[in-house]
C-alpha cells in the first residue's frame, strides 16, 4: 500500500498544474508576478545590513554535513526523516506550510539550517505542497529521479543531501519558468533574513535540455 500512496502522491504532484486554472491560483500568480516586478522585490538584504540598495548578494558554497542514519534518526521527527533521509513525500495538501505565505524571512533545510528559498520565492501554485520559483544559489542540488515511471527532476539540501521535493520547469506560473515542490516537513521557516544577502537564482541549467511537468 505505500508504493501504491508514494505513487499517487507523485502522480498529484506532476499533475499540479492543471489545478492551477483556477480564478484563485490565476489571481495569485499575477499578484506574485507583480511583486516580483516590483524594484523592492529584487534586493535581498542581510540582517543588519545599512542600505537595502547598496547590498551585494552572493551565492552560497554551503559546508558539508554528513551525519549517520542512527544520529539523523535521533534528531528529526519520524516523518520528516522519512522524507528527508527515506526520499519520502507527505501527503498533499497537509504540510505546515502549504498555504504560507509569508512577507518577509526566509525557509532552510530541517535537517541541516542551510538556507534555502527566501519568503519572495514562495507563491501558490494550487499542487498541494509549498512551491517556490527560485532558490539561493548553491544552496539547492538536484539529480534525476527515474522512479515511479517517471523522469523527474530531484531537489536536494546541497549541505546534508536532504530530499526536498522535485523541481517541475516550462509550466508558465512565474517568470523564471521553475516550481520548486517542495515537502513542509523537509523545510523549517525563519522570520528574519539570512545573516547575509545571498543571490537567488534557478537551479535548472538553461544549458541543458529542459523538461516539462511529464518529465520529457
Amino acid at each position: 500500500d505505500s508504493p501504491r500512496r508514494a505513487t499517487m502522491a507523485a502522480a498529484s504532484c506532476v499533475n499540479a498544474t492543471a489545478r492551477t486554472l483556477s480564478t484563485t491560483s490565476r489571481a495569485s500568480t499575477n499578484a506574485h508576478l507583480r511583486k516580483l516586478a516590483s524594484p523592492a522585490a529584487r534586493v535581498n538584504p542581510a540582517a543588519g545590513s545599512g542600505s537595502r540598495r547598496n547590498t551585494i548578494a552572493m551565492a552560497m558554497t554551503p559546508a558539508r554535513v554528513e551525519k549517520s542514519e542512527t544520529q539523523w534518526k535521533e534528531e528529526l521527527d519520524p516523518t520528516s526523516f522519512q522524507v528527508l533521509r527515506r526520499k519520502g513525500t507527505e501527503p498533499a495538501g497537509t504540510g505546515e506550510y502549504d498555504k504560507f505565505y509569508p512577507d518577509e524571512g526566509h525557509f532552510v533545510c530541517k535537517g541541516c539550517g542551510n538556507p534555502l528559498y527566501s519568503a519572495d520565492s514562495k507563491f501558490n501554485s494550487g499542487c498541494g505542497w509549498p512551491a517556490f520559483d527560485k532558490c539561493y544559489k548553491g544552496g539547492v542540488k538536484t539529480e534525476t529521479d527515474m522512479t515511479f515511471g517517471m523522469k523527474r527532476i530531484e531537489i536536494l539540501c546541497a549541505a546534508c543531501d536532504g530530499h526536498l521535493g522535485h523541481v517541475f520547469e516550462n509550466e508558465g506560473l512565474t517568470p523564471t519558468m521553475e516550481r520548486h515542490c517542495v515537502n513542509s516537513v523537509s523545510v523549517k521557516y525563519v522570520p528574519t533574513p539570512p545573516a547575509e544577502a545571498l543571490e537567488e537564482a534557478k537551479v535548472c541549467d538553461d544549458d541543458k535540455p529542459q523538461t516539462n511537468k511529464w518529465g520529457f
